[in-house]
């Protein structure tokens, strides 16, 4: 299980991620989705 809880993150100057949440439960199949910009690959990271 991976579990994020209340993750910001901010470069210079913007707010990249503002507390987010969420769990991923094993075996599952997840999808990450939302507009250029919104922070998808920030949180992979």
């Amino acid at each position: 299980m991976i579990v994020v809880e209340n993750l910001t993150f901010d470069y210079p100057g913007t707010r990249a991620l503002d507390r987010v949440s969420f769990r991923v439960t094993a075996g599952s199949i997840t999808a990450l989705v939302g507009p250029n910009g919104a922070g998808k690959t920030t949180l992979l990271r």
